[in-house]
């Protein structure tokens, strides 16, 4: 037999050196270095001035938004993961640039700038076009459901909220009955003092019930209007967020996010809406394409979801074109209405039908890229407001992972 077999030294106790910079330790296409070239390139006076001169000096917003882009790519969505990957990530060290914030400085910050991500947004896709991107002779639109930062057991429905609230008003009504017993009992004892010491916990725990309870049950009958039913159900962690039907078939509280994508992959469009229908969001899809982009799409895609006689009829009117499917694969019928029917004629073109096979790859591929890649499935944030912010946010860094990869293509 032969000698021993000897193998290499292995000392994990035994210290390292790194490297004297963290972005030697690297690799130089890393998407890091993009996001940060790309943020130091932002005028940021907006995140800036909403900060105070006085006070202790607060963490960079430059330093905060590279954080949070990165953490997107990555498909870190957390302030606390974001916390822990400064200690032990190297690109989010390099980030941080020697800067250790902790979470709740992380997700302050998402919250309290969460109407300027759409300038980082708009910003992407302006460095995208500098780039040689965003090739808009056609643009398809397409919307998908993300699931609310709420689940069904925190709603109620419409019948029970009437009763919870005559509920509520009784518990309140013997709360202050016994209340006023006792300050009766109190003054006969001791005299008539000043009545304070405020209210008891029990009470204003109760009010505040009600008072939530009050505000959810008028938002839903405001919503629903004359579909107003017993059934009818809204959550009260977020009360923003609608039963949707989701792409796996499940029926959840949801939020309905919109893209615009051009022929490359860039978004150039994003908003996110709290009705499950995507027909009232196609003209104002459209809209926001020419407002980020000042150009005018060559011509505009999209599902039969986002037909309706009004949208054709005043896309006409605008000079854009496009094309819609007018009906699933199920209907047979001739459609009604003079520009659907113009719209039929239209898809049975050859022209159109060779046109409109990209829709499918073309609106559903930034979706793919943030689900999948991205991972990116739940809204973090509650509230339309914060929501919007957040979608600006993860539709920015998916812009940003577009333009990396075709510069290092």
């Amino acid at each position: 037999m032969g000698g021993e077999i000897e193998f290499k030294g292995y000392e994990q106790d035994q210290g390292q050196m790194f490297p004297a910079h963290l972005s030697e330790a690297l690799d130089a296409d890393d998407p890091a270095f993009f996001i940060n070239d790309f943020v130091e390139g932002l005028d940021l006076m907006a995140f800036e001035g909403r900060y105070a001169v006085a006070g202790e000096r607060a963490y960079p917003p430059r330093m905060l938004l590279k954080l949070w882009l990165f953490g997107a790519i990555e498909g870190v969505y957390s302030g606390r993961e974001i916390s822990r990957r400064i200690r032990w990530d190297l690109r989010f060290r390099y980030l941080a640039g020697g800067l250790s914030p902790d979470f709740r400085t992380i997700n302050r910050f998402r919250i309290s700038h969460r109407e300027d991500f759409a300038l980082v947004f708009r910003e992407t896709v302006h460095t995208a076009r500098a780039a040689g991107l965003v090739q808009l002779g056609r643009v398809a639109i397409d919307g998908t459901k993300i699931r609310a930062n709420t689940s069904r057991h925190k709603a109620m429905s419409y019948g029970r909220m009437e009763h919870a609230e005559a509920k509520l008003e009784a518990e309140i009504a013997e709360t202050l009955s016994k209340l006023d017993a006792v300050n009766q009992e109190d003054d006969d004892t001791y005299g008539d003092g000043d009545g304070g010491g405020g209210l008891p916990a029990e009470l204003q725990s109760q009010q505040r019930r009600i008072e939530k309870l009050r505000a959810v049950r008028k938002q839903l009958k405001e919503e629903r209007g004359a579909t107003l039913k017993a059934s009818s159900q809204k959550s009260f962690a977020d009360p923003d967020a609608n039963m949707m039907m989701t792409s796996d078939g499940a029926l959840a509280y949801c939020y309905n996010a919109q893209v615009a994508a051009s022929e490359d992959g860039v978004i150039v469009a994003a908003e996110v809406t709290t009705s499950a229908l995507d027909r009232q969001q196609l003209v104002p899809m459209v809209e926001a394409v020419q407002a980020t982009t000042r150009r005018k799409p060559g011509i505009v895609l999209a599902d039969a979801g986002y037909l309706s006689e009004k949208n054709l009829e005043e896309l006409r009117q605008k000079r854009q074109r496009c094309l819609v499917a007018v009906s699933g694969r199920t209907r047979r019928k001739w459609p009604k209405g003079r520009e659907t029917q113009r719209m039929h004629r239209l898809l049975r073109l050859p022209w159109a039908k060779k046109i409109y096979r990209y829709r499918r790859t073309q609106g559903e591929r930034p979706f793919a890229e943030i689900k999948q890649t991205m991972g990116f499935r739940r809204f973090a944030t509650r509230g339309r407001a914060n929501i919007r912010g957040e979608w600006n946010l993860v539709c920015a860094a998916a812009n940003a992972l577009t333009i990396h990869r075709a510069a290092v293509a």
